[in-house]
């Protein structure tokens, strides 16, 4: 299955998404191309050649207190909030769970936050898991639960960056 990215439409929106998230569809039907709009959260979607929709991703910018962090991370950073990268939604699917595509979307997430780690200071990507078992997906991918916060994750931008340069 060959996937493209493409911000949120009024067409995509109206196009049958069903994750098995009462909120997710909701956000993905009402909300999402407002907010884009609104440059609160920019969403993009996964559509497949025949312009199905696969998944979404809505992505933000985020602070965070730098206490949250575990000890170790946190002595090294500043006392004040530190910029990060939120991944607010990733949906994908019923009918393609399991078929590679959230994977495929995440990887998407994490370049487009290191390419704006470019040009604007990021110290992390972070993604709210909706659930435990989507918290389970991020385990996978090497993100750190924050201990106050146990469904917030996070992923340090130079982890990030080290395993794209060794891909």
């Amino acid at each position: 299955m060959k996937l493209s990215l493409v911000p949120i439409s009024k067409t995509l929106q109206k196009i049958t998404f069903e994750c098995g998230y009462p909120v997710l569809n909701e956000y993905f039907k009402l909300y999402a191309l407002k907010n884009a709009r609104l440059s609160i959260g920019k969403t993009f979607v996964a559509v497949d050649e025949a312009e199905m929709v696969i998944g979404y991703m809505t992505l933000a910018s985020a602070q965070v207190e730098a206490r949250s962090f575990p000890e170790g991370l946190k002595e090294k950073l500043p006392r004040y909030p530190v910029p990060a990268f939120r991944i607010a939604k990733l949906a994908i699917d019923t009918r393609f769970q399991g078929s590679g595509a959230g994977s495929w979307l995440l990887r998407q997430a994490l370049d487009k936050a290191l390419s704006v780690s470019t040009e604007v200071g990021l110290y992390a990507v972070i993604v709210d898991a909706i659930d435990e078992k989507a918290k389970g997906f991020y385990l996978k991918y090497g993100f750190t639960p924050f201990s106050e916060y146990p469904l917030t994750l996070f992923l340090p931008m130079a982890t990030i960056s080290r395993a794209r340069s060794g891909e």
